[in-house]
C-alpha cells in the first residue's frame, strides 16, 4: 500500500509542478501576445488545465495523508525538514485555492484584469511553495 501511495504522490507532484511551470512560462509571454488574443488563449488553456491541477493537488494531499497514516513514524523521521515541508504544502494549498477563486471570478466577468493578476501572483506563490516543499521533502527523506 505504501508503494502505491508513494507512486500516486510523485505522479501528482509531477502533474502539479508541470502545470505550474507551464502557466508560469505562458504568463511570461503575456507581453508578446496581443491582449485580444492572450485573454481567450489563456482562458482556454486555463480551463483545460483546471481539472488536472485540481485532481493533482487533491491526490497529492490525500496520498500524503495516506502515507503518514500507513507509515506513522514518517513525520518523526523527517524531523524539522518534514515540518517545514508541511508549512510550504499549506502555502501551496492556500495559494492554489486563491488561484481557483480568482480564475472563477475572471470567467464570470468580475473585474477580469484584477482577478487575473491575483491568480497569476498566487500561481507564482504556489509554484515557489511547491518547489520549496519538494526540496524540503528531499532533505527530510533523502
Amino acid at each position: 500500500m505504501y508503494d502505491i501511495l508513494l507512486m500516486i504522490h510523485f505522479l501528482s507532484l509531477g502533474a502539479g509542478l508541470g502545470i505550474s511551470l507551464t502557466m508560469f512560462v505562458l504568463g511570461l509571454q503575456a507581453g508578446e501576445i496581443p491582449p485580444a488574443e492572450f485573454g481567450p488563449m489563456m482562458g482556454r488553456i486555463g480551463l483545460a488545465m483546471k481539472n488536472v491541477s485540481i485532481a493533482g493537488v487533491t491526490l497529492l494531499v490525500a496520498s500524503g495523508i495516506g502515507l503518514v497514516l500507513v507509515e506513522p513514524g514518517m513525520a518523526t523521521v523527517g524531523g524539522g525538514w518534514f515540518h517545514a515541508k508541511m508549512a510550504f504544502v499549506a502555502g501551496v494549498v492556500i495559494a492554489f485555492t486563491i488561484v481557483q477563486i480568482n480564475q472563477a471570478r475572471a470567467r464570470r466577468g468580475e473585474n477580469p484584469p484584477v482577478a487575473g493578476r491575483r491568480a497569476m501572483i498566487a500561481g507564482r506563490v504556489a509554484l515557489a511553495c511547491a518547489v520549496t516543499a519538494t526540496i524540503l521533502a528531499v532533505m527530510a527523506f533523502g
